[in-house]
């Protein structure tokens, strides 16, 4: 299996658990309103695995300079928003359709992550990290 797509999915899942992490705490703790508190931790998650995936996933040695490090954040930022529509669609949609229990909420993260997942790889691949 490709090295890239494995470690993509393991900064992906550690991704996820702050993207979980900061949910709970935006709209649990703050108050925020369901999709104002999935779309601040989104933002949260998409930094932390940019980084996770600069170092790890596609090996970044560190010879650029700040303008160029705020640039690619941005150019990985804009392809995690087009990967979320879909991620954000199937959460709205399944936390709809899913019964009211402790945890639904997370189970319809875990379904749109999985979703965007392979879009987010392929620009990340392709466009953001590509040499």
């Amino acid at each position: 299996m490709n090295s890239k797509i494995v470690k993509f999915a393991l900064v992906g899942a550690g991704g996820f658990v702050v993207d979980c992490t900061a949910f709970a705490i935006l709209h649990y703790w703050i108050g925020l309103p369901l999709m104002w508190a999935r779309g601040g931790a989104f933002i949260v998650a998409a930094t932390s695995t940019w980084f996770g995936n600069r170092v790890l996933t596609f090996e970044y040695k560190g010879n650029s300079s700040w303008r160029d490090n705020v640039k690619q954040w941005q150019k990985f930022m804009l392809s995690a928003s087009f990967s979320a529509v879909p991620n954000l669609v199937c959460f709205k949609v399944v936390s709809g359709l899913l019964p009211t229990f402790t945890g639904v909420m997370f189970i319809a993260m875990a379904i749109g992550v999985l979703i965007g997942m392979v879009s987010n790889y392929l620009l990340s691949q392709y466009w953001v990290f590509a040499r």
